[in-house]
């Protein structure tokens, strides 16, 4: 991996002696809440899951009715086409003759509901034939075998099949019920035709929500809260390239909202799933929140990290730290302004992918690792490429005053001994008075209104 700031921790001055541990801050601990969907069918809703109840092999598909006294409730649906997506849901291949349509079920159904099965046979895009087949009631506990007449327009010739499965046609569910699919084909005069993709249920993809374990998540919260899975999750664990140190790292994504794309976000659980509430213990008054992001942004999309402390459930401190784009990894360090004197007990921590609603990047994707609270950045060591590559100080050595040559908008400076200990001074028309330091080696990290930039080793001279 390459680094904008190659940074390694001083063994006199580590993390144990100077801050907090995150709990899972290093993002090594994943957990997932798995949900099953059926290869090459939609199935995007937690009415729809895999069962080991079958007829043939070892799992079927399960359709839900779910009651609700104050709503329509919900039901379970599957399909093989999308308009919107025929690329992966374009319908299965098949090439005609047969005559029905035959499938094994399952069912126990409210009374006044109804399931249906409904079929769409084309040729190149033309209608060639239907099913629409309808049932209600129980099967008592066993599997029945179902066929149902093709109505053919003309000869039977087709090149594609379009699958509807429903559990319910109806707006409103009359109860909980469910609908067991199994060898779903095609027979004329019982002999049966060409197979489709997954008749039988199974091959089957998980498409359950990842998310670091003692964090929550929005996947997390659409899971538990919403019926309908969205198509592309917003938090992972990603690849080799998503963690700065060990095996893993966060990776933040904006997501699809039908639509519209929102902002992925990842914070500290608490007991209400309130993010702006106390989540962890905060043992000190740290100075500071550290940690190491990449940042691939589109459409100008800006990331954002927000920390909160507070002390017997009142507000301490809000700070928020805005990245902008970073393709290699770069350490950041955001002082935390406390509001009174008093000692804070409990922190929270929410990251999002962007800011805003407006114009979001489809592949902005935030990158984040080794998150902790610290009294003072951890110590660091610059890299030769990046002493190469670093604004130009000078004089260097230096005595009283150090000047800068860059672009950047650059407020302030942290200045950190060979030891740890950091000293801040202000940068006033590209100068730093250094006048006050003792003589010896020192990095210097400048600061911007986004994150600290590490860039050049210095020598202080008496």
């Amino acid at each position: 991996m390459k680094y904008t700031f190659l940074l390694s921790i001083c063994l006199a001055f580590g993390l144990a002696a100077n801050g907090q541990t995150i709990p899972n801050g290093d993002f090594e601990n994943w957990e997932i809440r798995d949900h099953f969907t059926p290869k090459r069918w939609y199935a995007y809703t937690q009415t729809v899951s895999k069962t080991t109840d079958c007829k043939v092999g070892n799992s079927a598909l399960k359709l839900e009715n779910k009651y609700s006294p104050t709503s329509n409730g919900s039901k379970g649906y599957a399909t093989n086409y999308r308009s919107d997506d025929k690329e992966n849901f374009g319908g299965f291949a098949f090439d005609g003759g047969a005559l029905s349509m035959v499938f094994w079920c399952k069912h126990d159904l409210a009374l006044g509901d109804t399931a249906r099965v409904y079929a769409v046979f084309r040729e190149e895009g033309v209608y060639r034939g239907q099913v629409d087949f309808r049932f209600t009631g129980k099967s008592d506990g066993e599997f029945v075998k179902y066929s149902a007449p093709i109505t053919w327009n003309g000869a039977r010739i087709c090149d594609t099949v379009q699958l509807y499965l429903y559990s319910k046609v109806r707006s409103k569910i009359e109860g909980d019920g469910y609908v067991i699919i199994d060898d779903l084909h095609f027979e004329n005069i019982g002999d049966r035709t060409s197979e489709i993709y997954n008749y039988d249920f199974e091959e089957w993809n998980n498409i359950g929500v990842h998310f670091p374990s003692e964090w929550e998540s929005i996947d997390l919260r659409l899971y538990d809260n919403y019926s309908t899975f969205y198509s592309r999750r917003s938090v992972g664990p990603g690849g080799q390239d998503s963690a700065h140190t060990g095996d893993h790292g966060l990776v933040l994504k904006n997501y699809f909202s039908g639509s519209n794309l929102r902002a992925g976000y990842c914070y500290f659980g608490s007991e209400n799933d309130d993010y702006y509430t106390p989540a962890f213990a905060f043992t000190d008054t740290f100075k500071y929140l550290q940690g190491y992001y990449k940042y691939y942004s589109e459409n100008n999309d800006t990331a954002l990290i927000s920390a909160r402390t507070y002390q017997s459930g009142s507000r301490r401190s809000l700070d928020n730290l805005y990245l902008p784009s970073s393709e290699d990894w770069t350490f950041f360090s955001m002082p935390i302004n406390y509001s009174s004197a008093y000692t804070p007990d409990s922190a929270s921590i929410i990251m999002y992918s962007a800011i805003g609603t407006e114009d979001l990047g489809d592949g902005t994707t935030l990158y984040i690792d080794n998150l902790a609270f610290v009294l003072t950045p951890t110590p660091l060591k610059l890299s030769v490429r990046e002493l190469e590559e670093s604004i130009q100080l000078y004089p260097n050595p230096c005595t009283n005053t150090l000047y800068t040559d860059t672009k950047n908008n650059y407020t302030h400076c942290d200045i950190v001994d060979v030891i740890g200990k950091t000293i801040t001074l202000p940068v006033f028309q590209n100068k730093v008075d250094v006048s006050t330091l003792s003589a010896g080696t020192y990095v210097v990290i400048f600061r911007n209104e986004y994150a600290h930039t590490s860039k050049h080793k210095i020598f202080k001279t008496n």
